[in-house]
């Protein structure tokens, strides 16, 4: 496969050019008229964040370890490694994201706001308006809670948990106090938005229908929300838009990548063209440079623990992964996945300039998300099936031949492996959690570098060690199933806006 890279990088520059609309509203007390559909329209687009949560959510993952060599550490880096506090506003860090996202959320409601003053709610157009607009506003409240505030616990004690401030209006004046919800609100908000939006969402008004929440990007949301919260037929139902009747041909195979140089992997990676991917957005990000020169990232030891092991073939190991690994002589690991660009020309008016492409929803991820909705239900066998249909797709060989596990071996993973999942919905059998550990495994694979781990981190309680051996043993550098570390402080600022939370109003 010999593609151009201008073929995935016309599409990016046409997204990016359609923004410059947006460069009258910086903030949502913006006064400019939004009288239109079109103006609606760009006011959307503009909604997504240009921040990424990779970079950051990684480093405090079990993907990652110290190289411990003359690479470059970051203070971020460094920070998120050892889950320390870390509350300055630069690429790539947790309050750059924070401030994208209440950002985004303030242009959802300034739509909706705007909206509410065209009469005819019939119009197609309005209603896709509407969806799109109540999807962006779920999803960045959804990523906010699910980095600031405790992993979600079930309706009844998660009311005894902090949640986050849900807002739902433009907001007219400077200085407002904002309300926390409990978590069981902030999650009813969520579901609530998230619903309706998929009652109204289509594709058939965008040009890039992969840079807004599609039908199948919004499905996959949807996907991902009723997994955390432990609803298991939802995550079944909608998973079947997105995945068809054939779910192997919307995973990409190895087979499809293998040959290309580095550059043109990231491209398509990253790009429209490739199936897998649902929803992209371009986000301002350094990730590209650190995933492969940082101290801290995927070196070689991590590397055989996860993927490598060193070799040997084993159940939860993604066949021929690891040939698509990139190895430095600086003891790093790396796969190509992070298509960037530099603004030199300053097309989108910033001020640094470096930019990548992130892909936010994944037809891999809905498939493995049902594979665990379905071991949660005690469907053995159609857990089984999506996770040999994800092997095959994606180790299939020249002759059109996959690789999978034997599906009687998948029973017998380790009770020490078996036992680091502990959902909040525990106790599980043996059966679903081996299943669980296998799937994991196998997302934890598959999205190195994009941060999802951590989420899986925080639903499965599961710890993590930066002990090394000879190290004199640091209690600090545990992080433990139920530790407050999962969650990440408020920044300094919004503290001064956000009343005390009462958690059973």
């Amino acid at each position: 496969m010999k593609l151009s890279l201008k073929i995935y990088l016309l599409p990016i520059l046409i997204s990016l050019s359609s923004c410059q609309f947006l460069d009258k509203f910086p903030d949502s007390n913006a006064d400019v008229r939004i009288d239109s559909k079109e103006k609606i329209k760009e006011l959307l687009t503009g909604a997504y964040p240009k921040s990424s949560y990779f970079r950051f959510l990684e480093m405090r993952t079990d993907n990652v370890g110290d190289k411990r060599n003359s690479l470059e550490a970051s203070r971020l880096d460094e920070s998120m490694f050892y889950w320390k506090d870390y509350d300055e506003e630069e690429p790539d860090s947790p309050k750059a994201y924070w401030m994208e996202c209440y950002r985004g959320i303030a242009q959802a409601n300034q739509a909706l706001e705007a909206l509410a003053g065209f009469s005819d709610k019939h119009d197609p157009q309005i209603q896709a308006l509407y969806a799109e607009a109540l999807l962006v506003r779920a999803y960045l409240h959804f990523m906010i809670a699910n980095i600031w505030a405790p992993p979600y616990q079930g309706e009844e004690d998660s009311k005894n948990l902090p949640g986050i401030v849900y807002v739902e209006s433009p907001e007219k004046n400077a200085l407002v106090k904002y309300k926390m919800d409990n978590l069981a609100d902030t999650y009813r908000k969520i579901e609530r938005d998230l619903r309706l939006g998929l009652a109204w969402v289509r594709d058939d008004f965008y040009d890039q229908v992969k840079y807004h929440f599609n039908k199948k990007a919004a499905y996959a949301f949807a996907v991902r929300f009723f997994s955390y919260t432990g609803q298991w037929q939802e995550v079944i139902d909608y998973s079947a838009y997105v995945l068809g009747q054939q779910p192997e041909k919307a995973i990409t195979a190895f087979l499809d990548i293998s040959d290309l140089q580095t550059d043109e992997r990231t491209a398509y990676y990253a790009s429209e063209q490739n199936p897998s991917n649902l929803l992209l957005t371009v986000t301002e990000s350094l990730w590209y440079k650190y995933y492969v020169d940082g101290r801290f990232g995927l070196d070689e030891p991590t590397f055989q623990r996860v993927v490598g092991r060193s070799g040997a073939k084993t159940l939860y190991q993604i066949a021929g992964y690891n040939k698509m690994a990139k190895h430095t002589g600086s003891n790093s690991v790396y796969f190509p996945k992070f298509f960037h660009f530099n603004n030199a020309e300053g097309l989108l008016n910033s001020k640094r300039g470096h930019f990548c492409m992130n892909v936010l929803f994944t037809t891999e991820e809905v498939l493995l998300h049902r594979a665990e909705a379905y071991a949660m239900l005690e469907n053995k066998e159609l857990a089984l099936n999506d996770i040999v249909t994800f092997f095959l797709a994606k180790h299939v060989t020249a002759k059109g031949v996959g690789e999978a596990p034997e599906r009687e071996e998948l029973d017998f993973i380790p009770t020490s492996d078996r036992d680091r999942i502990q959902p909040y919905y525990r106790p599980l059998s043996a059966s679903q959690a081996s299943l669980l550990f296998v799937i994991s495994e196998m997302s934890r694979q598959q999205f190195m570098h994009e941060g999802l781990r951590w989420f899986d981190l925080r639903r499965f309680n599961m710890s993590v060690d930066r002990n090394q051996t000879g190290d004199v043993r640091n209690v600090n550098w545990v992080l433990k199933p139920e530790d407050s570390r999962k969650y990440l402080p408020f920044p300094s600022e919004a503290i001064n806006y956000i009343e005390k939370i009462n958690y059973n109003d």
